[in-house]
């Protein structure tokens, strides 16, 4: 869960669940700042969906279309506790549209279509268009 390696540009996983989003926002900040063109790619699980941390910065990225695809890798359950017992939605990829921002959803079993539809968004986020939401579902 704490891997990191700076060389690559992995920032690393934090202990506390859903914290990844605003870590993820000051890097996309950073980029933006110094003129890169990095993007940044935040990974979370369905039961971090509902993180007040990870809603603030949905809604940071998108009011500064900070370079940032956020990937929600779903697979129906937060940590022993199944989706809809947790969630009011179906789909994750529907808060996208709370941001105004797109909302994605992918078979998170193929890995083909997972980078194809990855890939649209992280050129979208390249050329100054804002964060993705991508949920990769089980």
């Amino acid at each position: 869960m704490h891997i990191a390696s700076m060389s690559i540009g992995m920032l690393g996983a934090m202990g506390i669940v859903g914290s990844g989003g605003p870590i993820a926002n000051g890097a996309a900040l950073a980029a933006k700042i110094r003129k890169t063109d990095q993007v940044v790619l935040c990974f979370f699980g369905d039961g971090a969906s509902n993180t007040g941390a990870l809603h603030e910065s949905a809604n940071f990225a998108a009011l500064h279309k900070l370079p940032v695809v956020f990937v929600c890798e779903n697979n129906l359950y937060g940590i022993s506790v199944c989706i809809t017992r947790h969630t009011a939605l179906t789909n994750i990829a529907d808060r996208a549209a709370g941001y105004n921002m797109p909302g994605v959803i992918v078979d998170g079993m193929d890995v083909i279509a997972v980078y194809k539809t990855v890939g649209k968004p992280v050129e979208a986020a390249r050329n100054g268009k804002g964060p993705v939401l991508v949920e990769c579902k089980n």
